[in-house]
């Protein structure tokens, strides 16, 4: 019997299809200035930063003196923190209105221009940057960027690049920014405003002084299993994601697709209850590069991937029904993401080899929840597994299972582990003598939780949800240069930005 798996299915067709990315602007008051004042009224302060700036100020003349003097000394800073030095944020609030800034005090309800303050456009701020290693100054990927206590967040990629769009009520809140390995900085999102390289500093992840409790694998994957109900949430929620596939043959990309989706996900308690996806929007870009013989379909699309939340799914190096198939070992404790964690590493027994996944789960030490999973097909199960994942091919053409590579991170947020980010990378080789094909293509998917909400909904509307026989680039749009409007996403490396440029050069 095949042991129950959790897998991109792959789909080989002969037809073309297509894609690209792009960002927006954020709030003005992102725009950097440089100002060396001194002893200098208002109103001379204004007509500077209104001038470098781009932007007009809007106030209530009796409300300020204009002629109060102020010293300003920065360089390269953002416009919201020289406000801040001019006027006391826990007094003043600045409103946006296309190129105008309209400074107000937090209480009021009338503005000094006549528009309603709920009829002004809520403009998002921009928080964005690099992360790199201290000692090295190396790009760090896949660093966790999020608001603290709230489950709004992002990643960086390839580049160590981020981007995350927070409401303007946000922006004095703290952003917590963590990668395995480095301490955690904490730090007000307003500062993120004027800061273009955030570094991290290594640590040591070996726990060496802490007392670690005697425990066997067998008792950890009991503990595991009795406090799933306590580590994760019994009642349904509405996740918003980012969800991006990328397919590279002979590493150059031949197609990309993105989208925002919302999942309706199902109660950890309940087991038979499926999640459900539904594209929010979605996007495509025209030919990064054409197919060379070969183009693949993905089936199932932002929805296959959800099932890779293995805590949900119960996958078999979880299931107990499944466990005598399995090798377990604690390989030792560790530091993740500031807390104590056991690591847990998996292989199938011999006689199973080509039924079971390789891998390693990282089991906090304290509540026992998963934070973290990463695991592959065994390299006897490869064999086996493109019986499942290949369910097309032309007549004479050989495709070979690789290589694949699943990762599953989880997140704490209001007492409970939710799923934060999931990413599935699968590698075959396609060869064709007749066709005098031998290519390598590499799909990758991505899933990012970008915020939850609780929710009483128990489905969607008929036809809203995706299906694990509908196919992703089918149902998406072209490209939209105000697409993703204050969506969180996962900011396009370098790579993937310079395929779109090549294709926007095209005549």
């Amino acid at each position: 019997m095949f042991c129950r798996v959790t897998i991109v299915i792959l789909t080989i067709l002969l037809m073309p299809f297509l894609l690209k990315a792009q960002q927006q602007n954020g709030s003005i008051l992102e725009n950097r200035v440089t100002l060396n004042l001194k002893n200098q009224p208002l109103n001379s302060i204004l007509d500077q930063l209104s001038w470098q700036a781009g932007v007009y100020f809007s106030y209530d003349a009796s409300a300020l003196s204009s002629q109060e003097k102020f010293t300003v000394n920065v360089t390269d800073k953002s416009l919201y923190t020289v406000l801040c030095q001019l006027f006391n944020p826990d007094d003043f609030k600045f409103l946006e209105l296309e190129n105008q800034v309209i400074i107000v005090k937090n209480q009021e309800n009338v503005l000094p221009v006549e528009i309603p303050v709920d009829s002004i456009p809520e403009k998002f701020f921009f928080l964005k940057g690099k992360i790199v290693e201290g000692k090295k100054e190396e790009p760090l990927k896949f660093a966790s960027v999020s608001v603290l206590n709230k489950p709004i967040g992002t990643i960086s990629n390839a580049d160590g690049n981020f981007l995350l769009k927070i409401h303007p009520d946000l922006i004095r809140d703290t952003i917590i920014i963590s990668c395995m390995g480095f301490s955690q900085i904490l730090m007000p999102a307003y500062e993120i405003l004027d800061e273009d390289v955030i570094t991290m500093t290594p640590v040591s992840i070996k726990i060496k002084e802490i007392k670690v409790t005697a425990t066997t694998p067998e008792r950890l994957l009991d503990n595991i299993r009795r406090n799933l109900s306590k580590n994760y949430s019994n009642d349904p929620c509405l996740m918003t994601g980012f969800y991006r596939e990328t397919v590279k043959q002979d590493g150059n990309y031949i197609n990309v697709s993105e989208a925002v989706v919302e999942v309706l996900k199902a109660s950890y308690s309940n087991m038979n209850r499926t999640d459900l996806v539904k594209i929010v929007k979605g996007r495509r870009s025209p030919d990064v590069k054409p197919f060379q013989w070969i183009n693949f379909k993905l089936q199932g699309g932002p929805f296959t991937i959800t099932q890779l939340d293995i805590v949900k799914t119960l996958e078999s190096f979880l299931d107990p029904e499944y466990q005598n198939m399995y090798n377990y070992r604690i390989t030792g404790s560790i530091w993740y993401n500031e807390n104590p964690v056991y690591v847990l590493e998996f292989k199938p027994v011999a006689e199973f080899s080509r039924l079971g996944f390789n891998g390693e789960m990282y089991v906090d030490r304290e509540t026992f929840a998963i934070v973290h999973i990463h695991f592959s097909f065994s390299k006897n199960g490869l064999k086996e597994a493109e019986t499942v994942m290949i369910k097309k091919k032309p007549k004479g053409v050989k495709a070979k299972l690789t290589e694949t590579d699943y990762t599953v991170n989880y997140q704490f947020y209001d007492g409970k582990w939710h799923l934060l980010n999931l990413k599935a990378s699968v590698i075959f080789r396609v060869k064709s003598r007749f066709d005098r094909i031998n290519s390598e293509y590499h799909s990758v998917s991505d899933l990012l939780i970008t915020d939850i909400d609780k929710t009483d909904i128990r489905r969607f509307e008929r036809g809203e949800s995706f299906t694990q026989r509908d196919v992703f680039v089918e149902m998406i749009n072209n490209y939209d240069p105000d697409f993703w409007e204050n969506y969180n996403i996962i900011k396009p490396d370098e790579d993937l930005q310079n395929a779109f440029k090549k294709q926007l050069l095209k005549p």
